[in-house]
C-alpha cells in the first residue's frame, strides 16, 4: 500500500476516536438497563439494540470529523448484488454455526442468561417483535459494522488479513463481554471481516450481521 493510499484510510487516531465514543455510549446504556427493572425487560431489549446502532453512528462520526471526511473511506461504496446474496448467505450458515458453538460452551460452563431482555421483547407480541427487529436487526448491524468493519477494520486493513479481520474481530467480540456471545461475536466478526476485506463495502458485512441477527430474534420468539 502506498503512502497516499494509507492517507486515504482510516487509521489509529479514527480507531481510537470511534472506539471510545462507543465504549462510552454503551457503558451509559448499561447503567440505564441497571437501574431499569426486571419487569421492563422487554423495554431494556428493544431500547438495548436501538441505542446500540445509536452508539455505531455517533462513533463513526466521531472517526468521521478527524481527518478523512469521506465516507467511502469507511466503506459506503456501491457493491454487485452477488456479494449481497454472497451476505445474507453467510449470515444464515453463522445463525447454525452459533448453535454449535453453544452447545460446546455450554458443556463446561454454565452462566446467567444473558439474552433475556431480547427474549422478553420478542415473545411480547407483534408490535413488540416488530420493534425489536426493526432495532436489532437494522439499527444494531449497521451500527456495528460501521465502527466494527467501516472504522476499525479499515484501519488494521493497512497492516495486513490477519490484523484487519482477526484483530477488528477480537474486539468486536471483547466488547459483547465474557460470555458465549463473545465467541458468537468472533465468528460473526471473521465473517464480516472478511466479507468487507474482500469486497471494500459495508453492505455485504452489514447483509450477514442483518440476517444472523434477524434470525436469532424470530427464533427467540418460538421459544
Amino acid at each position: 500500500m502506498s503512502n497516499n493510499e494509507a492517507r486515504r484510510q482510516p487509521g489509529w487516531p479514527e480507531a481510537a476516536a470511534a472506539l471510545m465514543t462507543y465504549l462510552v455510549l454503551i457503558a451509559a446504556l448499561g447503567l440505564w438497563m441497571v437501574q431499569t427493572p426486571s419487569e421492563q425487560a422487554a423495554l431494556r431489549g428493544i431500547v438495548g439494540m436501538g441505542v446500540n446502532g445509536i452508539a455505531g453512528v455517533a462513533a463513526l462520526l466521531a472517526a468521521f470529523a478527524l481527518r478523512l471526511r469521506d465516507f467511502h473511506a469507511f466503506g459506503f461504496r456501491m457493491t454487485k448484488p452477488k456479494w449481497l446474496a454472497a451476505g445474507a448467505a453467510l449470515g444464515i450458515f453463522a445463525f447454525g454455526l452459533s448453535f454449535l458453538i453453544e452447545a460446546a460452551y455450554f458443556r463446561f460452563i454454565t452462566e446467567p442468561n444473558t439474552q433475556a431482555d431480547f427474549q422478553a421483547a420478542a415473545s411480547g407480541g407483534t408490535l413488540s417483535l416488530l420493534a425489536l427487529l426493526l432495532a436489532g436487526a437494522v439499527f444494531t448491524p449497521f451500527g456495528e459494522e460501521v465502527v466494527f468493519r467501516g472504522v476499525i477494520a479499515s484501519a488494521l486493513n493497512r497492516y495486513g488479513p490477519w490484523a484487519g479481520v482477526v484483530g477488528s474481530a477480537s474486539i468486536f467480540a471483547v466488547v459483547h463481554g465474557p460470555s458465549v456471545i463473545l465467541l458468537d461475536a468472533f465468528m460473526v466478526g471473521i465473517l464480516t471481516g472478511l466479507l468487507f476485506r474482500k469486497t471494500g463495502s459495508l453492505w455485504p458485512p452489514f447483509a450477514i450481521h442483518a440476517v444472523y441477527n434477524a434470525l436469532h430474534l424470530l427464533y427467540y420468539a418460538t421459544l
